[in-house]
């Protein structure tokens, strides 16, 4: 980030993924039993796009935090090619970490739509400091081995997806610019 950018990002509200998370958990099991049209309940309507992202910006951070074991912090921002900052603190230096959320919709919304596709799409992203956040909202496999990375100027590219059907479990897998390895990690309770 240039130094104009990285002082905007120390002047942002960061918020706790964990308490988010469990915010967002507290809303969906009041409205369990509710008879909310699928798409509402999914957060698949136009108005509802920016509370699935902030749901995916909080679970991609609490992934990270449980990765490296110390808190990552996120802050909403809607800018040219990020959707939120991320933060943490290592030997004394705070990092910030501009970073595009992206989603492989569910083969209902786009049969047609695979994963390595998606990763060619991502070529048109040229910031050498910009990180890449995955959802993989299919109930099909992940198979990272058969990933095949065009040339891409981003700093990190990672993916996310649930591990257990009622989403208790999830795995987060990257970097892929670096050498991906993964890390499972509870929703918070």
């Amino acid at each position: 980030m240039d130094r104009a950018a990285l002082n905007e990002a120390k002047k942002l509200d960061y918020r706790d993924p964990v308490v988010v998370l469990r915010e967002l958990r507290s809303i969906e099991l009041s409205i369990a039993g509710a008879d909310i049209a699928p798409e509402v309940r999914h957060l698949r309507t136009n108005k509802l796009k920016k509370v699935r992202e902030y749901r995916h910006a909080a679970l991609f951070c609490h992934g990270m935090s449980c990765r490296i074991e110390q808190p990552v912090y996120f802050a909403p921002v809607e800018a040219s090619d990020y959707d939120f900052i991320a933060t943490w603190q290592s030997d004394e230096y705070q990092h910030f970490a501009p970073v595009q959320l992206k989603e492989l919709v569910p083969a209902s919304l786009n049969p047609n739509s695979t994963v390595q596709e998606f990763i060619n799409g991502l070529s048109k992203y040229s910031s050498g400091n910009l990180t890449v956040a995955v959802f993989l909202n299919r109930e099909s496999r992940f198979r990272p081995g058969s990933i095949r990375l065009p040339a891409l100027d981003i700093a990190a590219l990672w993916f996310i997806f649930a591990a257990a059907p009622d989403q208790s479990k999830w795995q987060l897998i990257g970097n892929f610019m670096e050498e991906p390895s993964a890390t499972t990690f509870s929703y918070p309770a």
